[in-house]
C-alpha cells in the first residue's frame, strides 16, 4: 500500500510539473496608444480575450498630441476637387521619404481609404478640413475636425463597450516570457503599488511608441552625417522611451533604421519641465529666422526636411524668431496647455524665454546677438517686403506672394530662441509582411508581434517624416497585428460607434455636487504636491485644472465622481473630459 500511495503521489507531482499556467488572455498588447487600440479592436472583433496595459493612466499615448493622417482617395478630397491616387501617393511618400521601404509603402497607399479612413469613420470620426504640405503633391493631410484626440477618443469609446476587452492602466512592461524560443506572456509591475506580476497569453503586440523622450537613447542612434547638437531638447510623448525596444531586443529582436529620427528645430525650453529636458513646439509665421551672427539662413517656408537640417548644420544648432506686436498675435506654443492660445506669453516673458525691446538695436542686446547685424537683416527684410521679392532666399517673389510675410515695424519687438527638440522615431523592432517580429537572421520569434512607432512605422517614412505618414500607418500597422494574432482574414462584425454620455454643465445644486464631489476640492493641491509613484497624467490634468480655475464639475458627474474610474459607464464619462486639456 505504501509502494502504491508513493507512486500516485509521485504521478500527481509529475502532472503538476507539467502543467502550465492557464493564460490570462489570448493575446496581450503592450502599449494603447493609437496603433495599440486599433490592434486590440481588431483582435477584439473575433471574440477572443484581449488584455491591453499601459504605464499611463489613460490611453492614446503620443496621438493626443499629434495633428493629422495622410489618407488617400478620400470622399473629402473628392468634395474639394482633389484628384488623388495610390500611384500619386507612392510617388510622393518615396520621393520625400528618400529610402522609404517600397513595399510598405506600396501597401499602405492602397489601404489607407478602406483600412483606416473608411474603418476609422465607422468607429464615428468625422473628417473636418485637409491641409496641404509640402510632400504631398496633392492636399491628403486629414484632420479629425481638430486633433488626433478626436480620433483616439471614438476608438477608446468602442474599446471600453467591448467585455472581451481589459486595460490595466499604470502598469510597466518589464520584460517579456518566454518558453523555449516562443514568447508567452509579460511580466509587469504596477507603477503606484510596485508589485509585479506574470501576464499570459499566447500572443504579445508590442505598440508601445518611439524611444524620442529618451535623450540618452536618442544622442546613442544618432545619424552619422550631423553631429548631435549640443543642447537637445525632447518633444515626444512623456512615456516614449523606448521600453518597447528594450523587451523585443532582450528576446532576440533585430532592429532596424535605428538612426532615423525626426529631430524639429523650433523647440522652446519647458519652463514646467523639473527635469530641464523638455521642450514646447512653437511656431509662428509672421517671425524671420535669424542665426547667431544675427542674419536670416534659410526661407521661413522651406519644406521642414531642408529648414531642420539646415539648422542642425548651424554652429551652434539653434536660431531666434524674430517678430514685432502685429506678428505675435500669430505666436503659437504647442503642448503648453498652461500657456492658453494664442500663448499667453507673460510668463515665457517672466522667465526670459521671450525677449522684449522697444528697438531692433535694444533687442539684439537683450538676447546677445550683433545689433548692426540684426538691424540690417530686418532692414533689407522690411524692403523685400515692400518690393515683393525676397531676392535672399525666395520666401516670396511678384508671382508667389506670401500673405503672412510683413514689414517688422510695429512695437514692441519679440525674439525667441529656440532649439532642437525629439519628436517620431523611423525605426525600430524589425518586422515580417505579417507584423511578426523577427530576428537578426529574419527569422519570426514566435508569438511575438509589434505595431506603430515602435516599429518604426515599417520604414513608410524613409529618413524624413511626413505629414500624416505616423497616425494612419499606426493604425494600419496595429490593425494588421490584430488580425495576425487572430487568423483572420477580415472584421467578424462591422465596428460600431459608441455614443457619449450627454456632457453636464457646471452645477450649483447642492445634492448633484454632493454625489460627483467624492474628494473635497481643497484636498487637491495635498495631492498633486504628494507626487506619487503612478499618477503623472493625474498631476498634470489636475494642474491644468487648478490654474484654470475651474469646477470639478466640469469634469465629474454623479455618475463618475471624484475617484478612478471603475465600471464601464464611468470610463465612457471620463472620456467627456479629456477635451477639457487637449
Amino acid at each position: 500500500m505504501r509502494t502504491r500511495l508513493a507512486g500516485i503521489a509521485a504521478c500527481c507531482l509529475a502532472i503538476a510539473s507539467c502543467t502550465r499556467p492557464l493564460p490570462d488572455a489570448d493575446v496581450i498588447i503592450v502599449g494603447a496608444g493609437i496603433a495599440g487600440l486599433s490592434a486590440a479592436l481588431e483582435a477584439g472583433a473575433s471574440g477572443g480575450r484581449v488584455l491591453v496595459i499601459d504605464a499611463n493612466s489613460v490611453g492614446g499615448g503620443h496621438a493626443v498630441k499629434a495633428g493629422g493622417f495622410a489618407l488617400v482617395g478620400t470622399p473629402l478630397q473628392e468634395k474639394k476637387g482633389y484628384r488623388d491616387s495610390p500611384e500619386i501617393a507612392e510617388r510622393d511618400l518615396l520621393a520625400w521619404g528618400e529610402d522609404a521601404d517600397p513595399a510598405w509603402v506600396r501597401r499602405y497607399v492602397r489601404a489607407s481609404r478602406p483600412e483606416v479612413h473608411d474603418w476609422l469613420t465607422a468607429f464615428g470620426v468625422r473628417w473636418g478640413f485637409i491641409l496641404d504640405t509640402p510632400e504631398h503633391s496633392v492636399p491628403r493631410f486629414h484632420f479629425a475636425s481638430g486633433s488626433a484626440l478626436n480620433v483616439v477618443v471614438p476608438l477608446m469609446r468602442a474599446a471600453y463597450a467591448q467585455p472581451n476587452l481589459d486595460f490595466r492602466w499604470n502598469t510597466e512592461a518589464v520584460a517579456l516570457l518566454r518558453t523555449g524560443s516562443a514568447v508567452t506572456g509579460v511580466r509587469v509591475r504596477d507603477l503606484r503599488s510596485g508589485m509585479t506580476s506574470e501576464l499570459r497569453a499566447p500572443a504579445v503586440i508590442i505598440a508601445t511608441g518611439g524611444w524620442q523622450s529618451d535623450l540618452d537613447f536618442v544622442r546613442r542612434n544618432w545619424r552619422s552625417d550631423v553631429p548631435a547638437p549640443a543642447r537637445l531638447y525632447a518633444g515626444a510623448g512623456y512615456f516614449a522611451t523606448g521600453s518597447g525596444i528594450q523587451l523585443g531586443t532582450e528576446a532576440g529582436a533585430a532592429t532596424t533604421r535605428m538612426d532615423h529620427q525626426v529631430t524639429f528645430t523650433t523647440g522652446l525650453p519647458d519652463p514646467r519641465d523639473p527635469t530641464g529636458s523638455r521642450a514646447l513646439l512653437s511656431q509662428n509665421p509672421s517671425a524671420i529666422w535669424v542665426n547667431s551672427s544675427g542674419r536670416r539662413f534659410i526661407s521661413e517656408t522651406a519644406p521642414s526636411k531642408d529648414a531642420d537640417d539646415t539648422v542642425l548644420k548651424l554652429k551652434p544648432a539653434t536660431h531666434w524668431l524674430i517678430f514685432d506686436a502685429d506678428g505675435l498675435k500669430t505666436l503659437r506654443v504647442r503642448d503648453g496647455v498652461w500657456l492658453g492660445n494664442p500663448a499667453g506669453i507673460e510668463p515665457l516673458k517672466a522667465l526670459g524665454l521671450i525677449r522684449q525691446a522697444g528697438s531692433i538695436a535694444a533687442l539684439a542686446k537683450a538676447v546677445g546677438l550683433p545689433a548692426p547685424a540684426l538691424q540690417a537683416t530686418v532692414d533689407r527684410w522690411n524692403a523685400a517686403v515692400r518690393a515683393g521679392n525676397d531676392a535672399d532666399f525666395g520666401r516670396f517673389t511678384p508671382g508667389k506672394p506670401d500673405a503672412t510675410a510683413r514689414e517688422l515695424g510695429k512695437a514692441p519687438f519679440y525674439a525667441m530662441q529656440l532649439f532642437p527638440m525629439t519628436r517620431k522615431s523611423m525605426g525600430g523592432l524589425a518586422i515580417d509582411a505579417d507584423t511578426r517580429v523577427v530576428d537578426a537572421g529574419g527569422r519570426p520569434i514566435p508569438g511575438l508581434y509589434a505595431a506603430g512607432e515602435v516599429t518604426g512605422v515599417a520604414g513608410i517614412n524613409g529618413s524624413y517624416g511626413g505629414e500624416g505618414t505616423f497616425l494612419g500607418p499606426s493604425v494600419y500597422l496595429g490593425r494588421l497585428a490584430g488580425r495576425a494574432v487572430t487568423s483572420r482574414s477580415g472584421l467578424s462584425r462591422d465596428p460600431q460607434p459608441v455614443a457619449a454620455p450627454a456632457k453636464i454643465s457646471i452645477s450649483n445644486d447642492p445634492t448633484y455636487r454632493a454625489r460627483a464631489l467624492t474628494v473635497a476640492p481643497e484636498a487637491l493641491p495635498a495631492l498633486l504636491d504628494a507626487h506619487r509613484p503612478g499618477y503623472w497624467h493625474f498631476e498634470v490634468a489636475h494642474r491644468t485644472v487648478q490654474e484654470r480655475g475651474l469646477d470639478c464639475t466640469a469634469c465629474h458627474t454623479p455618475d463618475w465622481p471624484t475617484r478612478a474610474a471603475a465600471s464601464a459607464g464611468q470610463k465612457q464619462v471620463q472620456l467627456n473630459s479629456c477635451g477639457t486639456c487637449h
